[in-house]
């Protein structure tokens, strides 16, 4: 079985579009593979499987690659396998130098966790863009069944098919608890912005906010922490008043819910439909 972003009717021309898999960030495989060229690939992989293509990777790129895909991978299949892109750099200066070094420190210690995991599962350490492919399919991202190109509805997490370094592992565990608070994080912004219209702090507790999200106390709690987290709300209770958690407080406790508008908007990007 495969999913993609878009469904397509049975008179829907296909031949232009380009298609991503809905599960490539939530896999967390970005982290792990060469990030830009990964996408790349998962981008034209995922265009071949909503296409229904067929045939070899040569083949496939030379009807996928006619989209630009296959340029800004590096332009043939023989292309070098890049753990960095030349526009990540930043420009002359004190800070652009420092930016560059950990730029560059951070690229060098992906490709290391990358190939300790690739040879400790016995996979050969991709070179070229080809290779890459390659290696996303012996990891189960993509495969061919009676010639034609598919992918897994859910793609195998990294963590399930790879021994990842510790440091990896912590790193995909976070992505793993944002996915899991997102839901209430997003309803609990929902409420604070459509439905009580940015207050400057709301009394309330946990019960109550469940009650008012539809949501169990324990999601409830998961998408406050999460609110806390990113320094977009601060908890307090008492007389007076002193900063909590969300798991610090009992069900029925009454606390003030106090946002940061001017943190909340300097760092969320807004979608806008015209």
């Amino acid at each position: 079985m495969t999913a993609h972003a878009a469904t397509a009717g049975a008179t829907e021309d296909l031949s232009s579009a380009v298609f991503m898999h809905p599960d490539w960030f939530e896999s967390g495989w970005n982290f792990v593979l060469p990030k830009h060229q990964s996408f790349l690939l998962a981008l034209f992989l995922s265009t071949a499987v909503r296409r229904g293509l067929s045939g070899t990777l040569e083949e496939v790129a030379e009807e996928v690659g006619a989209d630009g895909l296959l340029d800004r991978l590096g332009g043939s299949l023989d292309a070098p396998v890049r753990w960095m892109e030349p526009d990540e750099l930043g420009e002359d200066g004190e800070d652009a130098a420092q930016e560059e070094a950990a730029i560059r420190a951070e690229a060098e210690a992906s490709r290391a966790a990358c190939e300790e995991a690739l040879r400790a599962a016995g996979l050969p350490l991709p070179t070229t863009v080809r290779g890459l492919a390659e290696t996303m399919t012996a990891l189960g991202i993509a495969s061919r069944q009676d010639g034609i190109w598919v992918m897994p509805e859910r793609l195998p997490l990294p963590e399930d098919v790879l021994t990842l370094p510790d440091g990896l592992r912590a790193r995909l565990r976070e992505l793993r608890h944002v996915q899991a608070v997102a839901p209430a994080e997003q309803a609990l912004v929902a409420h604070l912005t459509d439905g009580l219209g940015h207050p400057a702090e709301v009394f309330t507790s946990i019960d109550r906010l469940a009650r008012a999200l539809g949501l169990t106390e324990d999601e409830t709690r998961g998408g406050l922490q999460r609110l806390v987290d990113t320094g977009d709300v601060r908890l307090e209770r008492g007389l007076p008043r002193v900063g909590t958690t969300p798991g610090d407080l009992a069900s029925h406790e009454r606390f003030h819910l106090v946002p940061d508008w001017d943190h909340f908007h300097a760092h969320r990007v807004f979608v806008h439909r015209a």
